[in-house]
């Protein structure tokens, strides 16, 4: 009788890697999509929050400021200035106002090969705070 050969841990080794190197990448990918997300949120939110009780000349930079790291706390590398924006719904934001945060998110590893894969937006509608003396 003949043994038999064969190449079973070679074959296990190449079929794991073939399985599980793609479903680790794609949750890598899947985690940095959340992260952005939820970065995107979480700037709205700050944006709003400081033009909410913020009045002055400085509140649109202290809004910027609260965006940034809001983003930069989920690893978000964005532009803050091109990253939020804020509308008036009316002349002189007297009604309220529209505060936009939109990133885009690339592929793991692959991310100077193209462009953002995923753009991610959150908009939030706020009143400005009250200017004193108005």
């Amino acid at each position: 009788m003949r043994q038999a050969e064969g190449n079973a841990t070679v074959e296990f080794i190449g079929w794991s890697v073939a399985i599980v190197v793609p479903v680790v990448y794609l949750l890598i990918a899947l985690a940095q999509v959340q992260a952005a997300s939820f970065a995107v949120v979480s700037a709205a939110d700050a944006a709003t929050r400081v033009l909410a009780v913020e009045a002055g000349d400085d509140a649109l930079t202290h809004a910027h400021l609260a965006a940034g790291l809001a983003l930069s706390d989920q690893g978000v590398r964005a532009p803050v200035q091109q990253a939020m924006s804020v509308t008036c719904v009316s002349e002189g934001c007297t009604s309220g106002a529209v505060v936009r945060v939109e990133v885009g998110v690339g592929l793991p590893l692959l991310s100077g090969l193209g462009d953002d894969v995923v753009h991610l937006r959150a908009e939030r509608f706020v009143r400005p705070a009250e200017r004193e003396g108005t």
